[in-house]
């Protein structure tokens, strides 16, 4: 389900745009309705929004200032964050903050000026519901792995991700305090934090020192506990006493 979320800080634009997504589903350019899209949340309190963000899939239609704590762009990023799939629409009088959703990389399928009149945004906002459909029916016939990603932070404030089929393992760089290193295909990178604040429950702690992909792991050399990614044995990592049970229950699960 393509769930629909709308941010709008103006109770009659708020309702105008659910009035035009509401009609796109049920009136479109196909012969059909947009059966599997929904609207799950429309609101201008942005804590409420937040909070109800999962591991889902979602468009969402978003006003940028919203004269509170959180803006626009806030709950984007925590969008992109969270979902499986997300396309974001931000409809907004201020054209200045569209570098911020840059430099965040938000990602945004259109950015949208409302100008005076909130009617002059409807054909181009019809046309952003047809492509976020079209975006989300490819996305389900594609094989999900190719869509799981790893999200870390280079430098504070700046987003990066890369795809969990290409990380191998992300490991603390010896004499370095808070200092990390990903490894993966074609991939080293060092940048700055600790592996107690990564969270993602398709990675494995095998060690105080290293996180893995598990889905990667080519040979689990028990006997030295030493698991390795590459055939040539290249690309390894070693396992703590304590951490063979969790692997060898991994492997089990998953054979």
């Amino acid at each position: 389900m393509l769930k629909v979320i709308i941010v709008e800080n103006n109770t009659d634009q708020e309702r105008y745009i659910q009035s035009i997504i509401e009609h796109r589903i049920m009136i479109n350019s196909t012969p059909n309705s947009y059966d599997d899209m929904k609207i799950m949340m429309h609101s201008d309190d942005p804590s409420e929004i937040k909070k109800r963000i999962s591991h889902e899939d979602y468009f969402a239609v978003l006003d940028i200032e919203l004269g509170k704590n959180t803006n626009g762009i806030d709950i984007a990023e925590i969008i992109r964050k969270r979902a499986n799939f997300a396309e974001i629409i931000f409809v907004t009088a201020y054209k200045e903050y569209l570098p911020y959703t840059v430099s965040r990389r938000i990602e945004p399928l259109d950015y949208i000026s409302k100008g005076n009149d909130i009617t002059s945004i409807a054909d181009r906002l019809r046309q952003d519901i047809d492509e976020a459909y079209s975006r989300y029916q490819s996305f389900l016939t594609i094989p999900q792995k190719q869509y799981q990603k790893f999200i870390y932070e280079p430098v504070h404030g700046i987003k990066r991700q890369i795809s969990l089929e290409d990380l191998y393992y992300i490991e603390s760089v010896k004499y370095k305090s808070r200092r990390l290193r990903i490894v993966g295909k074609n991939l080293r990178i060092e940048y700055s934090g600790t592996l107690n604040k990564i969270k993602n429950d398709q990675l494995l702690r095998i060690s105080q020192s290293a996180i893995v992909n598990p889905k990667n792991i080519i040979e689990f050399d028990k006997g030295n506990r030493i698991i390795y990614f590459s055939k040539d044995h290249q690309i390894k990592c070693d396992v703590s006493y304590r951490k063979v049970k969790l692997l060898n229950k991994f492997f089990l699960n998953n054979s």
